[in-house]
C-alpha cells in the first residue's frame, strides 16, 4: 500500500512555465531531453558510429575506451566485467541508463558483461560532469559515473523506426536483438526484445613452467534474454515517461586455471525486474524532475561438489529496491543558477539460507549548490552533499547508521575562439559497505567503515574549429586521490575463510590524455584517430613498517591506453582498435610472484551499408577480436579467449 500512495504522490506532481530549446557552443551541444539535460561533446564517450565501428559484446566493451578505467575481466565473454574509475573500487562508480541508477545493495557492483551493447547509442564518463543536476541524486554524489543512453528510450521526430540484428560466431555466439520505436514530438512507445547465448568452449595455452599444453575452457556457457516496453508522452512543458524492463540470465562461473585443474560446475540462475517512471518539466526559470525505479533481482547459485556439505550449495537471493528521487534548477539570471534535489532507496536482502542475515536499507541522499558564470568566460560551482544511512538487520546485530557530508567544488574558464578550457576541481566522497562486506558468513565485518575518496583535480583542454577539413580534440588530466579506509578483503584461516577489513590509507596520483581528430579528404573518403593514454600510481601508504608499504594496489596497471583508426569511404567502412594494459600485480604485495603480464589485444572490424528504398538499411559487419591470437589473462589464472570472429547483419528502418 505504501508504494502505491508514494507512486500516487509522484504522478500527482505538476510544474508549469515556458519549454526551452537548443544552444550549440563549439563542439558541445546542451539538448533538452527526456532523461537528462546533457552536455554532448562529439570527442568526448562514444556515439552511435564510434559504438557500431567497434562491434562491442556489452557495456564493458565500450568503458575500456574511456580515460582512466580499468576492466576486470574473470574470463570474458558472458563473465563478470567490473569497473575501476581512477583508481577508486568498481562500488565506487555507479552506472546510470537512460537516467536511472542500476543499484545493487548485495555486492554492490554492477555486471558489465551482462549489459548489452546492441541498443546503446551513447556512453560517457560522467567523472567531470558533476552539473548534470538531473542525473539521480546517488550519481551525482558518487566517486564517478558513467551515463548511457538507449535507441529505446528516448524521444525524438523520426516516426516510426525499426531495428532487426543477427549475430553469429565463435564458440557458438549467437544472438538477435529486435526493437520497434514510435517517437514523434509528443509520443513515445516502443519495445525491444533480445536474447544471446553461447557454449564459451574456447581453446587457451597453458603454461606451467617450461611447459605448455593445450586445454579448453569449460564451464563458460551462458544464455541470456531481455525484453522491454517504454511510453511516453508530452504535454505542455512536461515530458512524462513509464517502462519495464526485464532481464534473465543462466551460466556457468568458469574458475581460476590453476596447474592443471580446470574443472568447475558452479551456475548461476538471475532475474532481473525493473519499473521506472520519470516526469520532466522544463519552464523559462525553472527545470524539475521527479523519478521512481522498483528493482526486484533474484540469483541462484548452485555449487553441487562444494566440499564439506554432502549436498552442495543451493542457495537463492533476492534483493529488492525502491528508489525515489526529485531534482530541480532554478536560473535566478543568465550567470546564476542553483540546484537542489533529494534521493530515498530503499532496499533489502533475503536468503534462503536460515543462517543467513536479513538486513534492510534506507539510504537517503540530498543536495545543494550553485554555479555562477563571470566575465562571460569563468565558472564556478560550489556543491553539498549528505548522505544518511540506516541499518536493520532483523536476523542480528546490524551495522551502525552513517551520516556524512561531502562538498564539490570546481572553477573553470575558456579562453580563445578554439575553445582553449580548464577545470579545477575537489571532490569528497565515500560508499557504504555492501549487504555482503557486512554480514556474509564467514566474511561479513559489522565494524566497517565506509570507504571515503578525497579527488583532486586539473584538466585543460583544446578544440579545433569542425568547419575545417582535418580539425582535432586534445584533453590532459592530472588527479590525485587520497582514498580512506579502503575496503579489501584479506585471508585469515585458509582461503575461504576471508575477512573484510579496512585500510587506512591509500594515495593515488595519475594522469590521463586523450587526442580525437578527424580528416575528410573528399565528400566520400574520411581518416578519424582516437587515442588515450592513462597513467595510475596507486599505493598503500598505511604502514612504513608493511611489506606493502608503497606498492602498488592489486590489478591496477600502471600504463593503459587505446589507439583506434577508422576509415570511412562511401557506405564501407574500416576500424582497427587497440586495447592495452601494463603489468600488474595479484596482490598488494609487488613481488615476482604475484605479477600478472600486461598485454595488447588488436580487433579488426569492416563494415558495408546497403542503402534500400524508403529509409531502409541494411549493413553487414566483420570483426575478428584479438588479432593476433594474444594469450591472455586479466585477473590471474581466468584465461581470457584467443581470435575469435564474429559476423552481424543489421536491418534497420528509420
Amino acid at each position: 500500500m505504501k508504494l502505491v500512495i508514494i507512486s500516487c504522490l509522484w504522478f500527482g506532481i505538476h510544474c508549469f512555465g515556458q519549454q526551452g530549446g537548443i544552444q550549440e557552443i563549439n563542439e558541445v551541444t546542451y539538448t533538452y531531453t527526456l532523461d537528462t539535460f546533457n552536455a554532448k561533446n562529439v570527442w568526448e564517450g562514444l556515439n552511435t558510429e564510434k559504438i557500431e565501428s567497434l562491434q562491442a559484446n556489452d557495456a564493458a566493451d565500450l568503458i575500456q575506451k574511456l580515460t582512466s578505467t580499468n576492466i576486470r575481466s574473470y574470463g570474458g565473454l558472458g563473465g563478470l566485467k567490473t569497473v575501476s574509475s581512477r583508481g577508486l573500487g568498481a562500488n565506487h562508480s555507479i552506472i546510470v541508463a537512460d537516467g536511472f541508477g542500476i543499484n545493487n545493495t548485495q555486492n554492490g557492483q554492477v555486471n558489465l558483461g551482462q549489459i548489452h551493447a546492441d541498443n546503446i547509442s551513447y556512453i560517457r564518463s560522467d567523472s567531470d560532469e558533476k552539473t548534470q543536476f538531473l542525473q539521480p541524486i546517488s550519481a551525482q554524489v558518487s566517486g564517478s559515473h558513467f551515463s548511457l543512453e538507449t535507441f529505446e528510450n528516448n524521444f525524438g521526430a523520426d516516426g516510426f523506426q525499426f531495428r532487426l540484428q543477427g549475430k553469429q560466431g565463435s564458440f557458438n555466439q549467437m544472438g538477435t536483438y529486435s526493437a520497434a520505436k514510435f517517437s514523434s514530438k509528443k509520443v513515445l512507445l516502443s519495445a525491444h526484445g533480445s536474447i544471446r547465448k553461447s557454449d564459451g568452449n574456447y581453446p587457451f595455452t597453458l603454461t606451467n613452467g617450461s611447459q605448455n599444453s593445450e586445454e579448453t575452457r569449460t564451464n563458460n556457457d551462458y544464455l541470456d534474454y531481455s525484453f522491454g516496453f517504454t511510453g511516453g508522452f508530452k504535454f505542455g512543458n512536461s515530458v512524462f515517461r513509464l517502462g519495464y524492463l526485464q532481464k534473465e540470465f543462466d551460466q556457468g562461473l568458469p574458475g581460476a586455471v590453476i596447474l592443471y585443474n580446470n574443472f568447475t560446475d558452479e551456475r548461476m540462475e538471475r532475474i532481473d525486474q525493473n519499473l521506472f517512471g520519470d516526469h520532466v518539466f522544463k519552464g523559462k526559470k525553472t527545470t524539475f524532475r521527479s523519478f521512481f525505479k522498483m528493482n526486484k533481482n533474484q540469483m541462484r547459485y548452485t555449487d553441487p561438489d562444494y566440499l564439506g556439505q554432502d549436498n552442495g550449495i543451493d542457495i537463492t537471493y533476492q534483493n529488492e529496491s525502491l528508489q525515489l528521487g526529485v531534482a530541480v534548477e532554478h536560473i535566478f539570471k543568465n550567470d546564476l543558477k542553483i540546484h537542489f534535489g533529494a534521493e530515498e532507496v530503499l532496499s533489502n536482502l533475503i536468503v534462503s539460507d536460515i543462517g543467513f542475515s536479513k538486513p534492510n536499507r534506507m539510504h537517503h541522499f540530498g543536495i545543494v549548490g550553485l554555479n555562477y558564470i563571470f566575465l562571460k568566460k569563468y565558472g564556478l560551482t560550489l556543491q553539498l552533499s549528505e548522505q544518511f544511512i540506516e541499518e536493520n538487520n532483523k536476523a542480528g546485530v546490524s551495522a551502525e547508521n552513517q551520516f556524512k557530508i561531502n562538498p564539490y567544488i570546481a572553477f573553470s574558464a575558456k579562453e580563445g575562439k578554439h575553445k582553449f578550457g580548464h577545470t579545477i576541481w575537489y571532490r569528497n566522497s565515500f560508499r557504504m559497505p555492501t549487504f555482503n562486506e557486512l554480514y556474509y558468513n564467514n566474511i561479513g565485518n559489522l565494524n566497517l567503515e565506509p570507504e571515503q575518496a578525497h579527488q583532486f583535480n586539473y584538466a585543460w583542454s583544446f578544440s579545433s574549429s569542425n568547419k575545417r577539413k582535418f580539425h582535432f580534440y586534445l584533453r590532459n588530466t592530472f588527479y590525485l586521490n587520497f582514498v580512506d579506509e579502503k575496503i579489501v578483503a584479506i585471508p585469515t584461516k585458509n582461503l575461504f575463510t576471508w575477512s573484510m577489513q579496512n585500510v587506512e590509507n591509500v594515495r593515488i596520483l595519475g594522469g590521463d590524455l586523450k587526442f580525437g581528430s578527424k580528416f575528410n579528404t573528399t565528400k566520400d573518403l574520411s581518416f578519424s584517430l582516437d587515442l588515450n593514454y592513462s597513467n595510475q600510481n596507486a599505493i598503500d601508504i598505511s604502514d612504513p613498517n608493511s611489506p606493502t608499504f608503497k606498492n602498488q594496489i592489486a590489478y591496477m596497471p600502471v600504463h593503459s591506453g587505446n589507439i583506434d583508426l577508422s576509415i570511412r569511404y562511401k557506405d564501407l567502412g574500416i576500424t582497427i582498435s587497440n586495447y592495452a594494459n601494463s603489468l600488474r600485480y595479484a596482490l598488494n604485495e609487488n613481488i615476482t610472484a604475484n605479477q600478472v603480464d600486461g598485454f595488447l589485444i588488436s580487433t579488426l572490424s569492416s563494415h558495408y551499408t546497403l542503402k534500400l528504398r524508403n529509409k531502409n538499411k541494411l549493413t553487414f559487419r566483420f570483426t575478428v577480436k584479438n588479432l593476433f591470437d594474444s594469450q591472455y589473462a586479466v585477473i590471474r589464472s581466468f584465461v581470457m579467449p584467443g581470435r575469435n570472429y564474429i559476423i552481424v547483419m543489421k536491418y534497420a528502418f528509420n
